[in-house]
């Protein structure tokens, strides 16, 4: 088994030692966000390293006997997935991460939070707050902040760059076992709690998001002043597909046919998510090669095949995503998607979670998303500022076309200064 390499570009000194690893001045000083330094255990990395070698995989079949490819029409190759067990290595990949933790309460329950953070030293720095889905994490935005990193000092960065883990994914706490109905609403409270312990209620702050995190962006567009703008890169809700489809482009139309495809015939994880989480996270949560299968399906068919992410930096997401215990704590957010609640953030034309007028409101589209929508459809759900579309990159855009979707973030906030601080 070989090591994956996909985290030592970050230095692995301590975080606040390091550069932009220093919190802002306006952080509140009753609630101190500690360095996290990350523990991966040799027992663990032992155990990790014996369930892969000891791994059986089913026999070949017709529908997993593709040699070319990650996935076939019905899923994972057992191919792709045999030379993946052999690639698998876990040694020493997670202490070169700049990570902080921050304790927040919520709902009479106390919350760990882990962020990954590159802080500037400008005391005109806007926070710039990046959130991630699933079955991502805070790694997806990992080549972003390496470009920052290669692009600026901590004297010139113009943001704080966040990216939180959400509740149950990799280093943070996950839900309450006994709040049957906690969801999305209640992690964009507890962000909303944490970016004040930051200070960023009083510096105001841009959130972006994709995926699971582009509805816990939209709950912190609607609900906090403080937050002075959004971006996304997903919007879409089973709601939305009653949407009018008169007098669209053919470029639309394209889109469209896309996502209906997605539903009928790819959208059976979430199925599975949201009706028997109990029983998917007791199965994957017995064999990393089982999750390996799952998981990397996603990363195959979710994204560009120019950009899809190569087979190691899948096992670091695996990886983390194993030895963290993510798997069964961060599927929650499914409950609502086939039974949507007027409480829970979602795209569409809910009134409550329209974005207000006033907020810059931007969106990114990627031809690869595996639930496009057009223009149109966005701009329902609130007023759009800013638009672009490009022509690489999938589900896991912040992954696979960091310099493109930093760009567009770039550009966005620029936009937000200008209307927000100018005036």
């Amino acid at each position: 088994m070989t090591t994956s390499r996909f985290l030592h570009p970050l230095s692995p000194a301590g975080s606040s030692q390091r550069p932009f690893g220093h919190p802002p001045p306006n952080a509140r000083e009753s609630h101190k966000h500690e360095p996290c330094k990350v523990n991966i255990t040799t027992q663990d990395i032992t155990e990790l390293r014996t369930l892969v070698q000891q791994a059986r995989l089913g026999p070949v079949t017709f529908e997993n006997s593709s040699r070319s490819d990650i996935n076939t029409v019905f899923g994972m190759t057992r191919s792709w997935l045999s030379k993946a067990i052999e690639a698998w290595g876990s040694d020493d990949v997670f202490d070169c991460v700049p990570n902080f933790s921050a304790q927040v309460d919520h709902d009479d329950h106390s919350y760990s939070i882990h962020y990954m953070a590159l802080f500037s030293k400008r005391p005109d720095a806007l926070p710039l707050i990046c959130l991630h889905g699933w079955p991502g994490c805070f790694l997806e935005y990992l080549p972003m902040a390496k470009l920052l990193q290669s692009k600026y000092t901590p004297e010139s960065l113009p943001y704080h760059f966040i990216v939180p883990s959400l509740p149950g994914y990799t280093f943070s706490s996950g839900p309450p076992i006994s709040k049957q109905d906690f969801s999305t609403y209640d992690v964009s409270c507890i962000f909303r709690n944490m970016f004040a312990q930051l200070g960023f209620d009083a510096t105001g702050y841009v959130v972006s998001g994709g995926d699971i995190g582009s509805r816990v962006a939209r709950a912190l567009a609607v609900d906090d002043e403080s937050c002075v703008g959004i971006h996304l890169n997903f919007c879409f809700d089973l709601p939305m597909h009653t949407f009018p489809r008169q007098n669209l482009s053919i470029d639309d139309i394209h889109r469209l046919d896309k996502l209906d495809t997605f539903i009928s015939t790819g959208a059976g994880y979430a199925q599975m998510h949201a009706t028997r989480a109990a029983t998917i996270g007791l199965v994957l949560s017995s064999s990393p090669v089982a999750l390996l299968a799952w998981i990397a399906e996603k990363f195959g068919t979710w994204t560009d095949k120019n950009t899809t992410p190569d087979t190691n930096t899948i096992l670091t997401f695996v990886t983390l995503y194993w030895l963290t215990d993510t798997f069964p704590r961060s599927i929650y957010p499914y409950r609502t998607d086939f039974a949507p609640r007027e409480d829970v953030p979602a795209h569409g034309d809910s009134v409550r979670w329209r974005i207000p007028d006033g907020k810059l409101f931007g969106f990114s589209h990627f031809p690869h998303e595996i639930l496009p929508v057009p223009r149109a459809w966005v701009e329902r759900t609130g007023s759009l500022t800013f638009w672009r579309e490009h022509d690489a990159g999938g589900h896991f855009a912040a992954l696979e076309v960091a310099q493109s979707l930093l760009r567009d973030l770039e550009v966005f906030i620029e936009e937000v200064k200008q209307n927000t601080f100018s005036k």
